[in-house]
């Protein structure tokens, strides 16, 4: 990820507005990663620097929870117990039921990693990142790393055979084909091993725990499991040093006003903008406070004339 200037990407956002069909524009977004703005125009308007990553976006629900998630959950590295075998998200379980932390710092759901467990929150993964996982993931790895390591050595000696056998069936399937015989179904290609568990993980696991950030994600697993969350993350250091601790700018103020909106009845509305229907049900709502307080108020002056008036008799 080269650091990029403003006056550069000034020069792309031009190139974009010169465009002239949607699919063009389309195809140079996703291979420039720019965009016309009318912020362009502003030749004092710096497009990198003045462009705030979101911390709580950017490090919680974009680094934080693809390592959980994506990295460990959704590829089974993480697995839940069997009847007979106590796996990775057991020992998890088992520790967060004795865990104990103060009301202030939070809590995790105790199915954690399952979907009994629900998604998590942006807060539910900076508590989760800093304390408990910080702790457990290390004995995690420590136990059940040389497990891994042999599932993958078998996995890797037996792949041979399995694209032999995968070779033999596709070619009858072909065969088949030709003849016109619909009934043989078509092989599935086997996939390539991976290691679930990779020596390091911890240890990276760690640092990230210690700022939230990562910034070694290069060293984890190579550029194709980068996500654009890992490179946004370098920039969060020079925000703060332009607009003071994330407290300040991060989005947790909106996204609970986003909370307050989605509650909001839109009477099944679906002909428009769900975000219109909200905010126009919020200004409804805002409107149909005030004249209450406005309707108690006179009710308040009316009853306290009359108490004075019936009393000065």
């Amino acid at each position: 990820f080269p650091p990029r200037n403003g006056e550069e990407h000034r020069r792309l956002c031009k190139m974009h507005n010169e465009l002239s069909t949607p699919e063009e524009k389309e195809e140079f977004l996703a291979t420039y990663g720019a965009q016309w703005t009318e912020f362009a125009r502003i030749d004092y308007f710096d497009l990198v620097r003045y462009t705030i990553v979101d911390p709580m976006h950017n490090l919680l629900l974009g680094v934080a929870k693809n390592q959980w998630f994506a990295r460990w959950i959704e590829t089974g590295t993480l697995r839940a117990n069997t009847p007979q075998t106590a796996r990775e998200l057991n020992i998890i379980h088992d520790f967060l039921e004795d865990f104990e932390s103060p009301l202030w710092a939070g809590h995790l759901p105790l199915r954690v990693g399952e979907a009994a467990g629900g998604s998590l929150t942006a807060d539910e993964y900076k508590f989760a990142t800093t304390g408990p996982l910080a702790i457990v993931i290390p004995l995690v790895w420590e136990r059940f790393l040389p497990e891994a390591e042999r599932d993958h050595a078998n996995a890797v000696a037996r792949h041979p055979a399995a694209v032999s056998e995968y070779k033999k069936k596709l070619k009858a399937w072909e065969l088949a084909q030709k003849k016109g015989d619909k009934t043989v179904r078509k092989p599935r290609e086997p996939k390539e091993p991976v290691q679930r568990m990779r020596a390091g993980e911890d240890r990276n696991f760690l640092r990230l725990a210690a700022a939230l950030k990562i910034l070694v994600g290069s060293s984890m697993y190579g550029a194709d499991e980068m996500k654009p969350n890992h490179h946004w993350a370098v920039h969060v250091p020079a925000q703060i040093r332009d607009y003071g601790p994330v407290y300040g700018f991060w989005a947790f103020l909106t996204e609970r006003l986003n909370k307050v909106l989605k509650n909001m009845n839109s009477n099944n509305w679906g002909g428009g903008l769900l975000e219109v229907s909200m905010m126009r049900e919020f200004h409804r709502m805002k409107q149909l406070g005030a004249m209450v307080c406005r309707a108690l108020e006179f009710f308040v002056w009316v009853l306290t004339s009359i108490i004075a008036e019936r009393d000065s008799r």
